[in-house]
């Protein structure tokens, strides 16, 4: 069977996907799944704080507590909500998936959805306490706080693993980066890291070195899960642009999604050989994963021809401002290594984003054209 063809038949040996969901059953699931965290988290945090008057952050306080409730129930309603999804029509491919990949995505999913939740209530309450300085609350007043985050963050996982496609996708991945790598920076032991490079974040005398290499793995599991997802809209634009008769090249599937999951597995790898276990095998997962984003925007218009003209004239101005920006780095000696790597670092997902949502964008206009023809 050719790629354009259409989906296989489901097979009696996968798994049967859920009744298709409607949008109120989501926001009442998501509303339920909410209120269960919420108990959940009150009743763990009256235990955690019983005799005691905890600070809104550090020492244990309602923000550590806050943080690790939120990130659990992020962790359980994703994915719960993520399998429901199948019954979508849309998203009924996921279904047809070998069980490995399934399992990895969901997995990798659910980890960026409960770090993200446990980063953001950290954080949350980090900063509540330097605004009201010398707070501390009791046990019941703390427990409510917690449960609120537990119900926020339960809420939020299950809305997003029931709305799951390449926006949102591209969307979790710039935020699950930037989250996870600021995390690694304001926990490191060493203030100085940003004198030696980038990678020593993840090495294993530079504090928590676990945040910074997981985030390194589970961002590349999900840019490998972004290219499935990509292959589908490539797919529904070819179709779409038949259907409507536009003349438009049909895309190269093949070749983008090797670049994506080389990508996706380069930097993955890049986490699991931290610069402390071996320095070259690190600097050259790291090259080439850089070298796989250059070829993939490179020939981005003839792998994806139809785009605007604005979004390739973006992709060539942002790798000319990652070549500047390694250019003053070396041989200029204008900023340092860790300057360079954050530039470089932002520009290639910033691209991928960009180019996740106008390929997106490209499948929405030319559905609107078949439906009006």
């Amino acid at each position: 069977m050719s790629r354009r063809d259409a989906e296989p038949a489901h097979s009696p040996s996968r798994e049967r996907p859920s009744p298709e969901p409607t949008a109120t059953a989501v926001e009442a699931r998501a509303l339920a799944t909410g209120l269960v965290a919420a108990l959940a988290g009150l009743v763990l945090a009256l235990g955690a704080f019983v005799g005691r008057r905890p600070a809104l952050s550090g020492d244990h306080g309602v923000g550590d507590v806050a943080a690790l409730v939120a990130g659990v129930a992020a962790l359980v309603a994703f994915p719960v909500a993520y399998r429901r999804s199948y019954g979508d029509p849309d998203r009924r491919w996921l279904a047809d998936r070998p069980l490995w990949r399934r399992l990895l995505g969901t997995v990798a999913l659910a980890f960026a959805h409960a770090a993200i939740a446990f980063m953001v209530a950290w954080a949350s309450f980090q900063i509540f306490q330097r605004a009201f300085t010398g707070l501390t609350l009791d046990a019941f007043a703390a427990s409510l706080l917690t449960a609120v985050s537990a119900a926020l963050a339960a809420y939020t996982a299950y809305q997003s693993g029931s709305r799951m496609d390449s926006y949102a996708l591209s969307n979790l991945l710039a935020t699950f980066l930037g989250a996870g790598i600021l995390t690694s920076m304001v926990t490191t032991t060493r203030p100085n890291w940003w004198q030696v490079n980038f990678s020593v974040l993840g090495a294993a005398d530079y504090g928590v070195a676990l945040a910074f290499n997981a985030t390194l793995v589970t961002a590349g599991v999900v840019i490998a899960l972004l290219a499935e997802y990509m292959t589908r809209d490539l797919r529904a634009l070819d179709a779409h642009r038949s259907r409507a008769g536009l003349t438009a090249a049909r895309t190269r599937e093949r070749p983008l999604l090797t670049c994506l999951v080389l990508m996706g597995a380069l930097l993955a790898c890049t986490g699991l050989v931290p610069v402390d276990v071996f320095i070259p095998a690190h600097n050259t997962l790291a090259t080439s994963m850089a070298a796989t984003y250059t070829l993939l925007l490179v020939r981005a218009p003839a792998w994806v021809p139809g785009l605007s003209r604005t979004f390739y004239a973006a992709g060539y101005a942002m790798l000319g401002a990652a070549v500047i920006s390694v250019m003053l780095w070396w041989p200029l000696g204008y900023y340092n290594m860790t300057a360079m790597e954050l530039v470089v670092a932002g520009v290639v997902l910033a691209w991928l984003v960009l180019f996740t949502r106008n390929v997106a964008a490209a499948v929405e206009d030319v559905r609107r054209h078949e439906d009006a023809a």
